[in-house]
């Protein structure tokens, strides 16, 4: 069928006329503003630069890697550490920290220059080195870093010898500018350490209160909290008014993920020492309305690390080891000595030994235990924080020096103490309150029970050896490090204990580390701890 001419013609017209009508009310519409977008790329508690397992998971060379990968899908990156780097591992006890500071500063790669998208906050282990002394170190490694810092809710102590913390490097506030988005930023640290060089900490629900209207106020379109506390306390500074909250808490302290939202804020932190990386997408829509999503990335195998920061790492690694070694006079491979050697894998990795019986847990408590069986010692209780190896053992394998000098950074001093069932209870409310990997879970000998961490609740508290329930007034001797009972501590918060229960005993005293040692050295064969029920878990067992 033939079209005609004048039908050709009225199609084209009314065509046409209906391109020009689209055509002219696109143009008298108002353009919708293009969504602006950026990442956030941020890491918590990482003590050791290398990462676990001999290198096979986590490490800054891989954070690198990640830094760079989402860098190169074009859009901007903010990276974030949340605290908790300079202290306490091997490395920074025998290098006072210098090595981590000098790895951090090449996340951005060989050129030394300051970067400007890294922001970090302090931990309390920052803080480990307290006296008045240690002001001058902790300046040196600020000086020599090149990234922000933030010390929102931190009075640093003017002392007339030593001075007072100071640098350009120093903000209590931040806002940046990132992709057309204007990023706000302030800084929560605990209060659980107190150096002699910090006059005091700001109360974090105040400094929330007066930074979040502030930096708003300031033009800030997110307002970020990077925060170093108890997750529990980043839930309280987002159950506050609306005006108050923070859009984003980032956060360490526990050392395992977390991911919680709250009033339809989130509160995110990633696993200790890289074993993963949080990666958040932050976008703003042409209502000027803030999105947010977060996820983890986990850093393991599949990551490639950054050859030229792995290299620097390696390079760390060798002098710090031939550094130590000449300390003790010993050979340039003196941690590669073997004190003996494990028949099973020895579970350490902090996920675990702080927040389960593990067979390291159990050894180490046992350990202590026997030592003082001089004294009749009925229990042993050790906070999980002083061990901090953080990862595992393999079967048929060497105990090094290396494992038991990572697994001991601190004094291990042990006293005999009095106390009764009910403080016992006391005790163990605590271990298992607030659940989530803190260093005040304990690791046991001579006692069992039930845990329930669904309703935070124990059950059966009994004797090991007869299995008998343990009454409220009966009195009993239990072994414990000195940092739970001294006065010039935070106590781990068993506050319920203190120095005026010590017993006379001449094991007070002993060296935990050195314990292990000897007794790692005495069982040529192998040693073979095992879980045995201690402490049972209703999320794993079937506990009677």
């Amino acid at each position: 069928m033939k079209v005609s001419k004048s039908i050709k013609q009225s199609i084209l017209f009314s065509s046409t006329t209906l391109f020009l009508m689209v055509f002219i009310t696109a143009c008298n519409q108002k353009k919708p503003s293009p969504i602006k977008s950026f990442k956030i790329l941020a890491i918590n508690d990482v003590y050791r630069a290398e990462g676990l397992d001999k290198g096979t998971l986590g490490g800054l060379a891989r954070v690198r890697t990640l830094r760079k990968q989402l860098l190169e899908e074009g859009e901007q990156v903010l990276f974030l550490h949340a605290g908790d780097f300079l202290q306490p591992s091997f490395s920074s006890r025998v290098n006072q920290g210098v090595a981590m500071i000098d790895v951090m500063n090449r996340l951005d790669g060989p050129n030394q220059i300051f970067d400007g998208n890294m922001i970090v906050t302090f931990g309390n282990h920052e803080f480990d080195k307290s006296k008045m002394k240690y002001l001058l170190r902790l300046q040196q490694r600020i000086d020599e870093s090149e990234f922000t810092w933030l010390d929102s809710n931190i009075n640093w102590l003017r002392d007339e010898k030593f001075g007072v913390i100071h640098s350009s490097k120093l903000q209590k506030w931040l806002i940046k500018d990132i992709s057309g988005i204007k990023v706000g930023l302030y800084s929560l640290t605990t209060d659980m350490a107190k150096p002699a060089y910090i006059a005091s900490f700001d109360n974090p629900i105040e400094v929330t209160k007066h930074f979040v209207p502030f930096l708003k106020s300031q033009g800030a379109q997110i307002v970020i909290a990077l925060t170093h506390q108890r997750l529990s306390d980043d839930k309280k500074i987002l159950n506050l008014e609306q005006k108050y909250r923070p859009d984003l808490v980032f956060g360490g302290h526990e050392h395992y993920r977390q991911l919680e939202q709250i009033n339809g804020k989130w509160i995110v932190k990633a696993d200790a020492d890289a074993l993963s990386a949080a990666v958040i997408d932050v976008s703003l829509d042409s209502d000027g309305i803030i999105n947010i999503l977060p996820v983890f990335i986990e850093l393991d195998e599949t990551t490639d690390k950054d050859l030229y920061l792995h290299q620097e790492i390696k390079n760390w690694l060798q002098k710090t080891s031939v550094k130590y070694c000449q300390k003790i006079k010993q050979d340039s491979n003196c941690l590669k000595e073997a004190y003996g050697s494990t028949k099973v894998k020895l579970i350490a990795e902090e996920s675990e030994i702080r927040r389960f019986e593990t067979n390291m847990g159990n050894y180490i408590a046992d350990t202590a235990k026997q030592e003082f069986k001089v004294c009749d010692a009925d229990i042993s209780l050790i906070n999980s924080g002083s061990i901090r190896l953080n990862h595992n053992i393999a079967a048929n394998s060497n105990i090094t020096r290396k494992h038991l000098e990572g697994m001991f950074p601190y004094p291990s001093n042990l006293q005999l103490i009095k106390i009764n069932g009910k403080i016992l209870r006391k005790m163990l409310t605590h271990t298992i309150d607030k659940w989530t990997a803190n260093g005040h879970w304990l690791l046991v000998s001579g006692i069992k029970y039930i845990h329930n961490p669904e309703n935070q609740s124990f059950s059966q508290l009994r004797w090991s050896d007869n299995n008998q329930a343990i009454s409220d007034d009966e009195t009993f001797t239990v072994i414990v490090p000195k940092y739970l009972i001294d006065k010039h501590t935070d106590h781990d918060g068993y506050d319920m204990i203190d120095e005026s229960m010590i017993q006379d005993c001449v094991k007070n005293g002993s060296d935990l580390k050195k314990l292990l040692i000897t007794r790692i050295k005495n069982t040529p064969n192998g040693i073979d701890p095992k879980v045995d029920g201690r402490i049972c878990n209703v999320l794993r067992s079937n506990c009677h």
